[in-house]
């Protein structure tokens, strides 16, 4: 794990040397990654530094907890649309990405040459697509991004009231999966000192419920799981259904999956007419991001995720029972170049 005080000290120089932030985390942000960049524009605020939050979202899109989120942080933090940065941005403006290192999943991937300094917080594999800077701190085996941020925001001593602590506090808890994997010594000391900020584990916990239509698709996708083995279990739509899953409901239904007897978990649906998301879950001993990959995605080895286009739910199925399959799996080339390891 890297240390905290070494990332703070890269960030301590380039907070030094620029005068604005912009803050960028995934598209379709989560609780990991909104709660990360509220944590970063925090520890802007204590260095005096004018921050900016980037989101291109339709908030229409984005889940109600999360647009309830964004409306509750409006009138501390500064949200943007990436067109904006345009005639916001000078030779002292910095990047910061979080939660996310490839260019094709920022909404500022147009603009990523305008900036002369580029720092990455991240807990994903990185590919050929991470986004190109030296000042690049990611930790796969790190429980979340909301984890580090958490950490430095403390090390700044940034204010922080029980809202942004429950914000910060709701991102482990996502990614972790409500602290029951990829959870270190580290990850709870981390969240216990959140709770002494006024975090509330309770209220954090409340910010995850589901509104009815989405807890039905959750439900929609499990109630139609194969367990071909006692290793892995498989939930799909059907190829002839005419729903599009939002791909939040596609991961939490992988995750309600970990309470199983499984090491790994897959959730394959339908999120428009030509593209079909898989989201995969793990409990460590099955690396499901090396499995994404080879469908064009990636991850880490807890949780990962694909998107493809052109083929159905059943092809996809197909194939990725056939790359888990113990008679099988060793067959497949790209898998012994991955060095892919299933403990059976």
């Amino acid at each position: 794990m890297q240390n905290s005080k070494c990332i703070k000290e890269c960030l301590d120089k380039l907070l030094s040397n620029n005068d604005t932030v912009f803050i960028v985390p995934h598209n379709r942000p989560d609780f990991d990654a909104l709660g990360a960049s509220i944590g970063m524009s925090l520890i802007c605020k204590k260095n005096k530094k004018k921050s900016y939050i980037v989101i291109d979202d339709n908030y229409e899109t984005l889940t109600s907890s999360i647009k309830k989120m964004i409306y509750d942080i409006k009138s501390d933090f500064e949200l943007i649309k990436s067109s904006e940065i345009n005639k916001l941005i000078t030779e002292k403006s910095l990047l910061i990405a979080v939660d996310v290192n490839k260019d094709y999943l920022v909404s500022v991937n147009n603009y990523l040459e305008n900036f002369n300094d580029i720092f990455i917080l991240d807990h994903h594999m990185t590919d050929e697509h991470t986004i190109k800077t030296p000042y690049t701190f990611i930790d796969h085996k790190l429980s979340s991004a909301s984890e580090e941020v958490s950490r430095l925001v403390f090390l700044y001593g940034a204010k922080l009231n029980p809202d942004y602590a429950n914000y910060l506090l709701a991102g482990i808890i996502l990614d972790t999966n409500k602290l029951s994997k990829n959870t270190a010594a580290s990850t709870l000391s981390v969240a216990a000192k959140l709770v002494e900020k006024g975090a509330d584990p309770t209220i954090a916990n409340n910010l995850f419920l589901e509104d009815y239509e989405h807890d039905r698709a959750i439900q929609r996708l499990v109630d139609n799981t194969d367990f071909p083995t006692y290793v892995y279990a498989i939930a799909t739509d059907s190829d002839n259904s005419v729903k599009m899953f939002e791909s939040e409901d596609i991961a939490k239904a992988a995750d309600y999956l970990l309470k199983y007897n499984v090491n790994a978990t897959f959730a394959i649906a339908r999120i428009d007419e030509d593209t079909v998301s898989i989201s995969a879950r793990g409990k460590g001993s099955i690396d499901v991001s090396k499995i994404m990959r080879l469908f064009g995605g990636g991850g880490n080895e807890f949780s990962a995720a694909a998107r493809v286009k052109g083929k159905s739910i059943s092809e996809i199925k197909e194939e990725l029972n056939e790359i888990l399959n113990p008679s099988n799996y060793m067959k497949c080339e790209e898998m012994e170049k991955l060095t892919l390891s299933l403990n059976y």
